[in-house]
């Protein structure tokens, strides 16, 4: 099976429902305004005020359907997913191409350049609202250091969705051959994943689950945080964890799940499978 690394945020993210592609998907995902919430609390202000940077793009009068001229449902996603793309580090452009397909879809027949550039001077005019509305003030260097790892292993795993699942695949340095079943197929299995994920944000966590199981600190369910993660035993014959997923919220995960799968986002909260081989939540340290 042949490696796919999707870039875009829609490829990243899309995963059905009604979305502005991924922007949308990532709010919904990481629970709506707790996790724009969130976001702000570990500084995307920043961020957020670049994307409202105009250089070089066009006027606003240049541009046909004004704003006014959008759907509250869309401008609402727009607002919400900003925020949370930012949190991701999502570049300005892929947010750009996603506004361009929502606005594709509401104005049909209209020429693309100039649904290009109205999908610009939406994500321009929403981000420059966010950026005044957003605190500048900054948390403890290490309350922000400590929520930042996570967010940074989350989008790396994210960026990972579609890639096939390898038996004993994947590494710090990215997907790999793996061994057994999965030798010829490049790619991760659960740990190699998380192990991968964290390696991007600075952290070596081990390579198997049994010693990433003890590579944190021990989390309860009601304090998680994106990049967490989540272990379960499936085989109770074998004493420990053996599969790990990487908490988006308190609801979603991204995982490697088994042979013949790819990287996915799967709902874990709630599923009475999944509820009943979980064995707790790790952040690593």
């Amino acid at each position: 099976m042949p490696l796919i690394v999707e870039t875009g945020l829609a490829k990243v993210l899309a995963a059905g429902g009604t979305l502005i592609s991924g922007i949308v998907l990532v709010g919904s995902l990481a629970g709506g305004a707790r996790y724009a919430a969130t976001a702000a609390s570990i500084g995307i202000s920043d961020t957020v005020c670049g994307y409202a940077e105009t250089a070089g793009l066009p006027s606003m009068a240049d541009s046909e359907p004004t704003m006014s001229d959008l759907s509250p449902a869309i401008r609402a996603e727009v607002r919400g997913g900003i925020k949370t793309a930012a949190a991701l580090g999502i570049p300005r452009d892929a947010i750009v191409d996603d506004v361009f397909t929502a606005l594709a879809d509401e104005m049909p027949g209209t020429d693309p350049a100039r649904i290009r550039k109205q999908a610009e001077q939406v994500v321009t005019s929403v981000a420059a609202e966010l950026c005044a509305e957003l605190p500048t003030e900054s948390l403890p260097v290490d309350a922000v250091a400590g929520a930042s790892r996570g967010m940074v292993a989350l989008q790396a795993a994210l960026a990972m969705r579609g890639i096939p699942y390898s038996w004993g695949g994947g590494g710090p340095s990215g997907p790999s051959y793996g061994i057994g079943r999965g030798a010829r197929t490049k790619g991760f299995d659960c740990s190699g994943l998380a192990e991968y994920a964290w390696a991007r944000a600075g952290v070596r966590i081990g390579t198997t689950t049994y010693e990433q199981w003890r590579a944190g600190v021990r989390v309860p369910r009601s304090q998680i945080q994106p990049g967490d993660l989540i272990f379960y035993e499936t085989n109770s014959s074998i004493p420990g964890p053996d599969h790990v997923g990487i908490a988006i919220d308190a609801t979603r995960m991204v995982h490697a799940p088994f042979t013949g799968s790819t990287i996915r986002v799967d709902t874990w909260a709630g599923v009475p499978s999944r509820e009943r081989a979980l064995v707790g939540i790790i952040r690593p340290t």
